[in-house]
């Protein structure tokens, strides 16, 4: 018996989305949708803290949130 693979252009297609572009919050360019913000290093040492305390309470939450519950214990019928 042989096997044969699905060529390119063989009819079969991948139904992969594109994935988004995740955004560089410690870059030095300019992102697409902050024109005008000022860069991760130009802000002050208190803004920057202020901002990771925030954005990690806003994981921690998400992540508490999201989580999978723990699993139940069955009864076992005997």
């Amino acid at each position: 018996m042989s096997r044969q693979m699905a060529m390119p252009g063989s009819g079969y297609r991948h139904n992969r989305q594109p994935r988004p572009q995740q955004m560089d919050l410690f870059g030095s360019g300019l992102s697409n949708g902050a024109i005008g913000a000022p860069a991760w290093p130009e802000l002050p040492a208190e803004a920057r803290a202020a901002l990771m305390s925030l954005m990690t309470q806003l994981i921690l939450d998400h992540a508490a949130r999201t989580a999978t519950p723990p699993a139940k214990e069955v009864d076992r019928d005997l």
